[in-house]
């Protein structure tokens, strides 16, 4: 689960300051926003390119 830092955390033998970005397991992560530590990080899905209108031609 990724996360965007809201205050500093001691996490992983370093302190992680505010608005950095961390990578824990999804227990770990739901604590730390249940607390107010962090918050999900909001996952961008570029749109997919419409598909172009081709259609085969019959044969007779």
């Amino acid at each position: 689960m990724k996360l965007i830092v809201l205050r500093a955390i001691y996490f992983g033998s370093v302190v992680v300051t505010e608005g950095k970005e961390i990578e824990t397991l999804e227990q770990h992560g739901r604590e730390l926003i249940q607390k107010g530590y962090a918050k999900e990080k909001e996952v961008v899905h570029p749109e997919p390119e419409p598909k172009k209108n081709t259609k085969a031609k019959k044969e007779k």
